[in-house]
């Protein structure tokens, strides 16, 4: 059995680790999970701030970090900001344990993929060139005469082939490959690793999880979706960043700030009423001649006009607190979206947060507000519905 150092979000825990691990910790997650050395032992202080999720440290020992919410509402939160489909979310409530999770959030995947193998793997028509020894499609002509100029048993060609070995397949590929070699049941291992003999045609690559976004859909390729979907989840958790690119699936974990938005923002625009639409990370400009770039988390418009702005803060706030510079930041999207409301979304961790703060000499009001991350799934959907509730009562 693999020794587990448990951790937990926003909280210092002390661990013995051997040199190997501790190097791996401070060079490939040090934007992640921060390692300080105990001055007067061989141990170190580790904090995973708001990233959830299991690391495996070239010991072999893994890393898991927990979330303060429940492990079934974590998964709701990733289903419905990953848009993943209710059969699925339902099923999963039973799990207990994060690891566990992620690998049931695999066994969904492979069964996925191994469904559309088994009805064919989507192709497309992709334009080729080459140097060939027969005329294939259309000859480029400069590109021959620059190639082809002394030995002339050969053509440059434009062609097009109609082959599976594009895109929307390789990333499938690229993250079969990955989870293979970071999943614990054999079972599952084993089935991932069939997959990727399967699809050896496939070119890899190492796709960034942004490039899913730019795939189009139609009615050849739109059960392709959630597969996508979960590529998505599982390369963006994979990723220490866009540009340094992935890590072989030594680690996944979630960033729960970004969970916390985006689940927000589902959660309120499935529950929009008429007339009413939700942005997120719209772009705005505090200055004259688009100066001092902003971008709230959400704006919410009424019949085409922004009526107010909001940010979502994963983090604790007892019930009488005041985070001040939260409130300097939302003034300022106020201010740069010309509305007089705006307000602060954070989870609920001891009782429910209701506040509103009017400020001087300006007609802007800004609240504070919660929603209770745990509890039961039954307790969380109440909880969205009332949010939801607060926040478009405000805007009539």
């Amino acid at each position: 059995m693999t020794e587990a150092i448990w951790l937990t979000e926003y909280r210092d825990t002390r661990v013995w680790l051997d040199r190997a691990d501790a190097g791996f910790i401070a060079s490939r997650l040090g934007g992640r999970i921060t390692i300080r050395r105990e001055v007067t032992s061989e141990e170190y202080f580790l904090n995973p701030a708001q990233f959830v999720g299991v690391v495996t440290l070239p010991s072999g020992r893994r890393l898991e970090c927990q979330s303060k919410v429940p492990v079934g509402n974590l998964f709701h939160m990733l289903a419905i900001a990953s848009g993943i489909e209710s059969p699925f979310r339902d099923e999963a409530i039973g799990v207990d344990r994060l690891d566990e999770l992620l690998e049931f959030v695999v066994d969904h995947f492979t069964g996925l993929v191994e469904r559309r193998i088994d009805r064919g793997l989507y192709r497309a028509y992709v334009e080729r060139e080459d140097n060939l020894s027969s005329v294939r499609g259309r000859i480029g002509i400069a590109e021959d005469v620059r190639r082809n100029h002394v030995l002339r048993h050969r053509t440059w060609c434009r062609f097009d082939e109609f082959t599976w070995d594009i895109p929307e397949n390789q990333v499938v590929r690229q993250v079969v490959h990955l989870l293979g070699g970071w999943v614990q049941r054999p079972d599952l291992r084993l089935r991932l690793r069939r997959i990727d003999g399967t699809l050896a045609e496939v070119s890899p690559t190492t796709m960034p999880a942004s490039a899913i976004d730019r795939f189009t859909y139609h009615r050849l390729n739109d059960d392709y979706r959630p597969i996508h979907r979960l590529c998505r989840l599982f390369l963006a958790g994979s990723s220490l960043s866009e540009h340094e690119g992935p890590i072989d699936f030594r680690a996944f974990l979630i960033d729960m700030n970004r969970l916390f938005e985006a689940f927000v923002t589902e959660v309120l625009r499935a529950r929009a009423p008429v007339r009413t639409r939700l942005r997120s990370q719209s772009q705005l400009f505090l200055g004259h001649e688009k100066k001092v770039e902003m971008r709230p988390d959400l704006a919410v418009d009424r019949d085409g006009t922004t009526v107010l702005v909001a940010d979502c803060k994963y983090k604790r706030l007892d019930a009488s607190e005041f985070r001040h510079h939260d409130v300097y930041q939302l003034l300022a999207y106020c201010v740069a979206a010309d509305v007089d409301r705006g307000l602060l979304i954070y989870p609920a961790h001891t009782d429910p947060i209701h506040h509103e703060v009017r400020i001087r000499h300006v007609p802007i009001a800004i609240r504070h507000t919660s929603i209770d991350l745990g509890g039961s799934l039954e307790s969380l959907g109440r909880a969205c519905d009332g949010l939801a509730t607060d926040v478009f009562d405000w805007t009539d």
